[in-house]
C-alpha cells in the first residue's frame, strides 16, 4: 500500500522517482554479479606468493629500463604485468564491506610491495651505466589533480568489469596502463639511486594518488553493486569510520595535486605573457626574430634566457626597454640574457624597420672559403646522419642534407626518413636535439617521410626477388622491437581469375613474411588495390 506526500514538490517527486528507478536498477545488475565468487578472486589476490613477487620484480625492472632508455612500449609493457592491481582492488573490497581481515593482507601486500620495488630499483639504478633522467622519468614526478580523476574514472571501470566479467581482459590492461602504479614506484627507486629525493618524493606521490583513487572508486562501486558487511564471516568496521578514513584520505592527497595544478597553470600564463612581450620587442621584420626562450627562476628573480636571430644585433636601449617590461610582466626582478646569432642580411624579411646597430665596433667574422666551406659542409652530413640513422633505427635515414648560411647561425638539418606514417613531434624534438647534441652547434630540423618499401616484384610462386629480399630485412628489426604497428599488404587488384591468383600469392607471401621477417601473423593484414605489390607499415590503430 502506497502512501502519498501531499506536501512533496514536483522536484522531489521527480528525483524520488529517479532514486527509486536507479535503486531498482542496481539491484537488478547487482543480481547478475556473483559476489561469492569476486570475494573469494580478490581475496587470493593478497597471497604474496614466489610467483606474486617474481612479476612484481620483473615488472619494476623492465619499466626502469624503459624509463631509463625513455622507451614508451617498453613502460607499457611493465604496466601491463604487474600484479599490484590485485592487491589495490582488495583494499577497495575490504572498505566496502568492512573486511578487516582483507584490509589487513591487502595493506599487507601493498606495503612489501612497494619496499621490494623501491629497494630493487634503486639497486639497479646505483649500478646502471644509464642514470640521466629522460622525459619519461620527469613526467612521473609532477602529479597534478587530473591524475587523480584519471585513477578515480580507471578504477571505478575496472571494478564494474571485475564484478560483471564485460570484457575483463581488456579493461583490466587498459586501466594498468592508464593508472600506472609500478612506473612511479620504478621513479622512487631511480630517486633513491641517484639521492634526487624530491624526484623521489614526486613518483611516491604520482603513486599514492593512484592507490587512493583506485581504492576509493572501486570501493563506492562495490559498494553500488550490493557487497555489505553482512557477507564477512570475520570481524568487520563500522561504516562511519570507513568513510572518514577515505575522506579525509581524498582531502589531504588532493590538496598538494590541486597545489600542483595551479601552479601548473600560472607558470604557463606567465611563459604566455613573456612570449608575448618578447614577441613585441624582439621581432622585427628583416631585422631580428625571436627563436625560442626559457624561464627559470633564481631565488625571487625570474631569469629569461632568450633566443634571437638578427642581421645587426639588438641594441643596449631596446634590451633595456625588453629587461623593464619584463619586470611589470612578472612582477618580479628579471634578470634577462639574449643569445644573438648573427645572420646574413635577407635570411630574415626584409622590412623598412631597422634596429641600431650596438655591435658595430666588434670585427666582423671572418668569411670561409670554399674549401672550408665544404668541409665543414661534408663534415656535418657525415655526423648529423650517422647520430640521426642511430636515433631512428630501425627506421632508414634514405636521404640527409645540411644547410646553413654565413656566420653562426643555425644549421638545418634535411632528413627523408623510410617510414610509412609520419614522425611525432616529439620524435622530432628529440631526434634535434640528438643532433644538435653530437654537431655542438645549434640545429633546425626539417624531417618528411617516404615510403619504406619499394614495390615488389614476385616470381610466379609469391617469393619476392633478390632487391625485395634485401629490403624485407629491416622487418627483422622492428619484430625484435616488438612496437605496436601492422603490416599491410596491398595485392593488384584485377579480374576474378588475376584476384584469386594474386590472392593465392598473398598466401605464399605471408608464409615468407612470417617465416624470414618473424612478422606475426596477427600483426599481417592484406588488401586488394592498386596495380602492383606494395607493402607499408602503420601504427596498430591507424585506419586504411
Amino acid at each position: 500500500m502506497s502512501i502519498s506526500t501531499p506536501d512533496r514538490t514536483p522536484l522531489r517527486n521527480v528525483l524520488h522517482k529517479l532514486c527509486l528507478a536507479i535503486g531498482q536498477y542496481l539491484d537488478r545488475k547487482s543480481s547478475d554479479v556473483q559476489h561469492k565468487e569476486v570475494i573469494k578472486e580478490l581475496y587470493e589476490r593478497t597471497e604474496l606468493s614466489g610467483s606474486y613477487v617474481g612479476a612484481l620484480i620483473f615488472a619494476n625492472l623492465i619499466a626502469l629500463l624503459g624509463l631509463l632508455s625513455n622507451s614508451v612500449a617498453v613502460v607499457i609493457g611493465a604496466m601491463l604485468i604487474s600484479p599490484l592491481m590485485g592487491p589495490i582492488f582488495s583494499l577497495g573490497l575490504s572498505f566496502a564491506m568492512g573486511h578487516l581481515t582483507l584490509a589487513r593482507k591487502a595493506a599487507r601486500i601493498i606495503g612489501a610491495s612497494v619496499l621490494l620495488t623501491v629497494i630493487v630499483a634503486a639497486i639497479f639504478t646505483v649500478f646502471s651505466p644509464l642514470k640521466e633522467a629522460t622525459p619519461e622519468i620527469l613526467a612521473r614526478t609532477h602529479p597534478n589533480i587530473y591524475d587523480l580523476l584519471v585513477a578515480i574514472f580507471a578504477g571505478a571501470i575496472g571494478a564494474i568489469a571485475l564484478c560483471t566479467r564485460k570484457n575483463y581482459l581488456f579493461t583490466t590492461a587498459g586501466i594498468a596502463i592508464a593508472t600506472a602504479v609500478i612506473p612511479p614506484l620504478s621513479v622512487v627507486g631511480y630517486g633513491v639511486g641517484t639521492l634526487q629525493l624530491s624526484m623521489a618524493m614526486g613518483g611516491f606521490l604520482l603513486f599514492f594518488t593512484n592507490l587512493v583513487a583506485i581504492v576509493i572508486s572501486s570501493d563506492i562501486v562495490f559498494m553500488l553493486l550490493r557487497f555489505r558487511s553482512s557477507m564477512v564471516e570475520e570481524n568487520s568496521y563500522p561504516l562511519k569510520l570507513r568513510v572518514k578514513i577515505l575522506a579525509v584520505t581524498l582531502s589531504v592527497i588532493s590538496i598538494p595535486l590541486i597545489v600542483t595544478l595551479v601552479n601548473d597553470v600560472r607558470r604557463l600564463n606567465l611563459s604566455k605573457r613573456i612570449e608575448q612581450t618578447l614577441n613585441s620587442h624582439l621581432n622585427s621584420e628583416g631585422n631580428s626574430r625571436l627563436t625560442g626562450f626559457s624561464v627559470s627562476r633564481e631565488g625571487n628573480d625570474v631569469k629569461v634566457l632568450a633566443s634571437v636571430n638578427t642581421v645587426a644585433g639588438i641594441d643596449a636601449a631596446t634590451e633595456t626597454r625588453l629587461k623593464k617590461d619584463l619586470a611589470l610582466t612578472t612582477k618580479h626582478s628579471v634578470k634577462l640574457e639574449l643569445e644573438q646569432i648573427i645572420v646574413k642580411v635577407g635570411a630574415i624579411k626584409a622590412s623598412e624597420a631597422s634596429l641600431t646597430k650596438s655591435i658595430i665596433s666588434l670585427p666582423p667574422p671572418p668569411r670561409e672559403t670554399l674549401a672550408t666551406l665544404r668541409g665543414k659542409t661534408l663534415g656535418m652530413i657525415k655526423e648529423a646522419c650517422s647520430e640521426a640513422g642511430t636515433f631512428l633505427a630501425p627506421w632508414p635515414v634514405k636521404n640527409c642534407g645540411v644547410t646553413f648560411s654565413d656566420g653562426a647561425g643555425p644549421v638545418t638539418i634535411q632528413l627523408k626518413v623510410g617510414r610509412d606514417f609520419g614522425l611525432s613531434d616529439q620524435e622530432q624534438r628529440w631526434l634535434a636535439i640528438a643532433v644538435e647534441k653530437k654537431l655542438d652547434y645549434p640545429v633546425m630540423l626539417q624531417a618528411e617521410t617516404a615510403p619504406l618499401f619499394a614495390d615488389l616484384n614476385l616470381d610466379e610462386n609469391g617469393i619476392p626477388d633478390d632487391a625485395g629480399k634485401k629490403e624485407l630485412t629491416v622487418l627483422k628489426d622492428l619484430a625484435r622491437k616488438n612496437l605496436p604497428l601492422r603490416l599491410v599488404v596491398y595485392y593488384p587488384r584485377g579480374n576474378r581469375s588475376m584476384t584469386a591468383l594474386n590472392l593465392k600469392k598473398a598466401h605464399v607471401l605471408k608464409k615468407y613474411l612470417e617465416k624470414e621477417g618473424a612478422v606475426p601473423a596477427g600483426l599481417l593484414v592484406f588488401k586488394a588495390s592498386g596495380t602492383t605489390w606494395r607493402i607499408k607499415i602503420v601504427e596498430e590503430h591507424a585506419t586504411f
